[in-house]
């Protein structure tokens, strides 16, 4: 048991990633470096960015290249999965910035540093590419859910001036993640297209956890976790309206476009984080 002020959790390789964790207290991995420039917060054992997009993206791409440098962006089913599952705790460890995409995190964040609060989510990572590829973004690859979605990405970014072969893509079989061969060709190809942006769009966890089970193979990227957004850049879903946004209902409209697939994460699973957060805020009560 590895003890860290007053977070504790079981990192045992051996144990299984399904493997409940009875004390829900999150670990605390606390980045160093360029990667830490701009102001954060804790909550949960997590350390988190509260700027834009724009200054988390710069301060990860300006940070030290030794390997996949990767983006999460944090909501209420992943502060429960987190509880639960080791290698997505072990990936959110790793990762070189954490951002705060659901409003609950966002509200809990404002007060709890009593200074301006970001939501940053998938979509404002994209944002801060597509319309203007920066200098890190030269070689981009989409791992997506669905192939038209990243040719339509592609086709855009080259219309836009971004050379041909530049981008890449793979939409990766359903289960592909358990696939010891499949996950280390796709690794392989990532790496051989000389991949500077690799942007991961086929959920959470499996997208953290997949690039931190590879990140030997995967070369220096700057990755973004993205998920659905992906899909929503390509103008193959929508988005909730602003108001819902900002209200913090965005929820409720994704559950309407995929209601079976949604109803245990919202109306099951999201309960748990109630506990989370009240022994987060009083940690005696969980003793």
């Amino acid at each position: 048991m590895r003890d860290l002020g007053n977070i504790g959790f079981d990192l045992d390789a051996r144990e299984p990633l399904g493997r409940e964790v009875r004390n829900v207290r999150l670990p605390v991995p606390l980045a160093s470096g360029p990667a830490l420039a701009s102001a954060t917060v804790d909550l949960f054992g997590l350390r988190f960015h509260t700027g834009d997009a724009a200054a988390v993206v710069a301060a990860v791409a300006a940070g030290p290249r030794d390997g996949p440098r990767m983006i999460v962006t944090a909501n209420v089913d992943h502060i429960v999965q987190l509880s639960e599952n080791v290698g997505f705790r072990r990936a959110y460890a790793r990762a070189a910035a954490r951002t705060l995409d659901g409003m609950p995190l966002v509200w809990l964040a404002r007060k709890a540093c009593r200074q301006p609060v970001h939501r940053v989510t998938g979509h404002d990572l994209l944002a801060c590419v597509l319309a203007d590829p920066p200098p890190f973004a030269q070689r981009i690859f989409f791992v997506a859910s669905r192939q038209d979605a990243a040719d339509s990405l592609t086709d855009r970014l080259q219309a836009g001036g971004m050379p041909s072969g530049s981008v890449a893509s793979a939409v990766p079989p359903f289960g592909f993640e358990a696939d010891p061969r499949y996950s280390r060709a796709l690794a392989e190809r990532i790496r051989a297209h000389g991949t500077t942006l690799l942007i991961m769009a086929v959920g959470a966890p499996k997208s953290e956890i997949w690039v931190d089970r590879h990140r030997a193979v995967l070369g220096d990227p700057i990755v973004f976790c993205v998920g659905d957004a992906l899909n929503v850049a390509a103008g193959c879903m929508a988005r909730a309206p602003g108001l819902l946004q900002h209200l913090g209902l965005e929820w409720v409209f994704r559950f309407l476009q995929a209601p079976r697939r949604l109803f245990r994460r919202y109306f099951v699973k999201s309960w748990r984080f109630v506990g989370i957060a009240v022994q987060d805020r009083f940690p005696r009560w969980g003793r």
